[in-house]
């Protein structure tokens, strides 16, 4: 909670600190998913608990989507003009 504290202290909209914060968390969400799906997939760590084919699969989905959408967001923040994704402001 401390830097949370510093930010709204130092005077930074708390708001635009929020949406600042979570742009920056999803930007680095794909790391842990994809060390969890190489470790979850993996007999030697997880033995009989490894998981499946389908798990697995859905497991990458999610990561693909993850990844997808953060690199729209960060074409989108640098100015690269996307056919069918209007910007909000």
């Amino acid at each position: 909670m401390v830097p949370s504290f510093v930010v709204v202290a130092v005077g930074f909209d708390a708001t635009q600190a929020l949406i600042l914060s979570q742009v920056a968390l999803s930007l680095i969400l794909p790391v842990p998913m994809i060390a969890l799906l190489i470790l979850t997939r993996s007999p030697d760590v997880m033995g009989p608990y490894a998981n499946g084919r389908l798990t697995i699969a859905a497991a990458t989905a999610a990561a693909a989507i993850v990844l997808a959408l953060n690199l729209l967001l960060v074409l989108q923040i640098a100015g690269v003009p996307l056919p069918g994704f209007a910007g909000a402001g």
